[in-house]
């Protein structure tokens, strides 16, 4: 089905003001007024509030998880992944803004919500098998999956989420800020290559 330029503008504008404000505190008519369309248009593509938080959360839990699931289907070494990983994740939340926050702040407040239609058992799983079959092999050091994951995105992700911080406290500006991300994408996959894997200069 076609998604009308309409109904994106609606999407995007409920995606930042459920960003900020979390689903219980957003009313309708601000969604509304930040796309610039009146309530009775937002409520003939989408119907409710619930609806659209439904369609704005699949989408965006739909998207995160196509990019983890598309880097470790993948045959490239595992060491390559966590590479790709980083860089792909960095990439997305530059061009997303506002995901990152609304996956964290919502995640808190509706897990029902948010996970009701999104497979993640399918990727842990498939992340985890590999991690430990690593680990029988003696290559990288023992790990819980938890931990990896934990670190893998929580070091790729947090920049967004203090980005304002670092721009009050820190005087960072949008070039700064761009900068350190690119900085990132080599120096967050070293650090976790270096701490996991027994030689990682060999592989």
């Amino acid at each position: 089905m076609t998604v009308t330029k309409t109904e994106e503008k609606i999407k995007n504008a409920a995606l930042e003001v459920f960003s900020k404000k979390g689903y219980s505190d957003t009313k309708t008519r601000e969604i509304a007024a930040s796309a610039g369309v009146n309530i009775s248009t937002l409520h003939y593509y989408y119907r409710s509030k619930d609806r659209l938080f439904r369609v704005v959360s699949d989408e965006v839990f739909g998207q995160f998880s196509d990019i983890g699931n598309s880097i470790f289907d993948s045959e490239i070494p595992f060491r390559e992944k966590i590479v790709n990983f980083v860089s792909e994740y960095t990439d997305f939340c530059k061009a997303n803004p506002h995901i990152p926050s609304f996956i964290v702040f919502e995640s808190e407040r509706n897990p029902k919500k948010v996970y009701g239609n999104i497979d993640f058992k399918s990727f842990d799983r498939k992340v985890e098998t590999e991690l430990n079959e690593l680990i029988a092999q003696k290559v990288v050091r023992p790990i819980s999956y938890t931990n990896f994951i934990l670190n893998l995105v929580s070091l790729t992700v947090f920049p967004f989420l203090n980005k304002h911080m670092l721009h009050e406290i820190n005087g960072l500006s949008e070039k700064d800020f761009d900068e350190l991300l690119e900085s990132r994408k080599a120096m967050v996959p070293q650090m976790i290559i270096d701490q996991l894997f027994i030689n990682p200069q060999e592989l």
